[in-house]
């Protein structure tokens, strides 16, 4: 009976087995044998880019610490001066780290940030099984490489080298477990390990081995691209070439070499501005470096204002940086050719001045927003009429990040700040409200009381002149003879604009003053009036009165400003007049009154702006 039921169970089986097409048996006892076997013999490898390494400070000659970011000296020349600085932060081309590095496969795991690799560069990927060199292939980024033939359960040690060449590319044969690298080469290096029972891909993010050391010429804080080809010349270099255990990593400096460096070696560090140029050089050697010297000459620009051309240095300038490279670090030698200043009194009351008024560009790039006008003169631009702490022109900042002092973001950003109200005072004779002074024109009684060092000036039109105490230049130069306007302190009466009907009007669009009918910020105010009204943008003040912004409000504090809370700000106001009786101007020559005036109407709570401020020029001083 026992034997019967198992015939039958049997049997059953067998029946249903028969049932299934003999295709579905066949794929069935295919797809069974690629579920249990998931090894591969082949490795997918892949460039994720090229990790900044500039975590780190420079070591400096003469100290054996580290600071990431050096202040800058400033080197002052008649028509314009140089900021030199030694940082680790090389400009580069970035990328974020994606998650597709998370899985540990990769040289460096960790998000963040990261210089692409450009495309097809070539590489070379050593696999080693222990200690043996069982691989070799040479790559290029941008393009999936493979490596076939592994133990599909095996575990390697992977090693990834570039010089960073599309052309170059190092050895496949190395000797020893060593290479022997070329002079002046990028060298990057990556390594790791991979168990291709678990993961047949690597995703590599290379290493700089030597030392790198950048050398930038930047003319963004001149407001020009450079055009011609100036003379530029690099010496007191001592670098080494080197070689490279693959399996450690480790770099063993060799013979010492000096390289040569033309204008021709330096590089655009954006492709669409011709305003910042950068030439690298690399090195084995942790060596100090104490005598590097860039010597400069015939620099020429277009300023963005008009591409008025300018030239520096006719002579040739030596500039000197000291540094102590790390390998696998970045060292930034900066020379940033920025706007020379004129300086108003002496000790205690010395003020250095930027030669014309800033005005907003209206771009989005972050680093060029602002600028100096290319030349000091009388004009009614709206890009150059800016409410008190906006970093737009012509309008009220509708958002905390349209507001701050737009001097400080002048490239380089903190050379410049908008003048404290004790600065603007080394300028004017007396204070007031704003109302007030604006009521005084013409109604002065008696003895005249002009500002301390000023003249009435009418060269390119009306102005308020100050004698200077540093900073004019004499001759032939790139700011034209000692008579300009641009090597003089000469603060051009280009009005404001104080109508509260027209403010209401601007603040509440978010246009400014574009919302007015002007086409661009770089129209003319002048003669424009508010659509559908008789009221003059500027009123009367153009041609007869100057105005701008200081940093002080008139209430402040360190608990207001923790608060957001601010009322009223100090302001310059100047205007020509005569003494007078009674309204009546008497035969006496005429002079510059100016005034430090408060606008105690403005109020700002919690960061937020209850009443608006009226529209000034923006001139800027050094801030330090």
């Amino acid at each position: 009976m026992k034997f019967l039921q198992k015939k039958g169970a049997h049997w059953v089986v067998a029946m249903a087995m028969l049932a299934i097409p003999a295709t579905l048996i066949t794929s069935c006892s295919k797809d069974s044998k690629e579920i249990v076997d998931t090894k591969s013999n082949k490795l997918t490898i892949s460039v994720g880019g090229i990790k900044t390494n500039n975590d780190a400070g420079v070591k400096r000659a003469a100290s054996s610490s580290t600071n990431k970011t050096a202040q800058s000296k400033i080197y002052s020349f008649s028509d314009v001066d140089m900021a030199v600085s030694t940082d680790n932060d090389v400009p580069v081309k970035t990328t974020i780290n994606s998650a597709a590095r998370s899985n540990g496969t990769a040289a460096d795991a960790v998000p963040g940030v990261t210089e692409n690799m450009e495309q097809d560069t070539k590489y070379v990927v050593y696999i080693y099984s222990g200690n043996s060199l069982v691989a070799v292939e040479e790559l290029q980024s941008g393009t999936a490489g493979t490596i076939d033939g592994l133990d599909p359960a095996g575990s390697y040690k992977w090693v990834a080298l570039s010089y960073n060449s599309k052309d170059d590319a190092p050895s496949s044969t190395p000797t020893s477990g060593e290479i022997a690298l070329p002079q002046n080469k990028d060298v990057l290096y990556a390594s790791g390990t991979v168990d291709l029972a678990t993961s047949s891909n690597i995703n590599i993010l290379f290493n700089h081995a030597f030392s790198r050391v950048g050398i930038e010429l930047n003319t963004i804080g001149v407001f020009g691209n450079i055009t011609g080809n100036p003379s530029v010349s690099v010496s007191g270099l001592n670098l080494a070439t080197g070689s490279i255990n693959l399996l450690t990593g480790a770099v063993t400096a060799g013979a010492t070499f000096t390289p040569t460096l033309s204008y021709a070696d330096f590089k655009n560090v954006d492709p669409l501005y011709n305003d910042a140029k950068i030439a690298y050089v690399y090195t084995a050697s942790t060596t100090a470096q104490s005598a590097i010297k860039v010597t400069l000459q015939n620099l020429n620009i277009n300023h963005v204002d008009g591409g008025l051309a300018r030239t520096y240095f006719a002579s040739a300038t030596d500039f000197n940086f000291s540094i102590t490279p790390e390998l696998g670090k970045s060292h930034h030698l900066l020379l940033n050719v920025v706007e020379s200043p004129l300086t108003t009194g002496t000790g205690a009351n010395a003020v250095k001045w930027s030669r014309s008024n800033l005005y907003d560009r209206g771009g989005s790039d972050p680093i060029r927003n602002f600028a100096f006008y290319a030349t000091n003169a009388q004009r009614s631009r709206a890009d150059g009429y800016f409410s008190y702490g906006s970093l737009v022109a012509a309008r009220f900042p509708s958002t905390v990040a349209q507001k701050g002092d737009p001097c400080t973001r002048i490239y380089p950003q903190g050379l410049w700040k908008q003048p404290t109200s004790t600065q603007v005072s080394t300028l004017t004779s007396s204070s007031g409200v704003l109302n007030n002074v604006l009521n005084l024109v013409g109604t002065l009684l008696g003895a005249s009381d002009p500002a301390p060092g000023s003249t009435v000036g009418t060269n390119g039109g009306n102005h308020a002149q100050y004698g200077i105490t540093a900073g004019g230049t004499t001759g032939t130069n790139a700011f034209g003879t000692g008579t300009s306007n641009s090597n003089n302190m000469r603060i051009f009466y280009n009005g404001q604009i104080v109508n509260t009907a027209l403010l209401s009007q601007i603040g509440s669009s978010g246009q400014g003053l574009l919302g007015l009918g002007l086409s661009t910020l770089n129209a003319d105010l002048l003669g424009f009036r508010i659509i559908g009204t008789n009221i003059d943008i500027l009123g009367d003040s153009y041609n007869t009165s100057a105005a701008f912004w200081t940093d002080s409000p008139v209430l402040g504090g360190s608990l207001l400003n923790l608060l957001g809370t601010r009322v009223g700000y100090y302001g310059y106001h100047a205007f020509t007049t005569r003494a007078s009786i009674i309204g009546i101007p008497l035969p006496t020559a005429p002079f510059v009154k100016a005034s430090t005036t408060a606008e105690a109407l403005n109020v700002e709570l919690l960061g937020l702006d209850l009443l608006r401020t009226t529209f000034k020029n923006v001139r800027c001083v050094r801030a330090n």
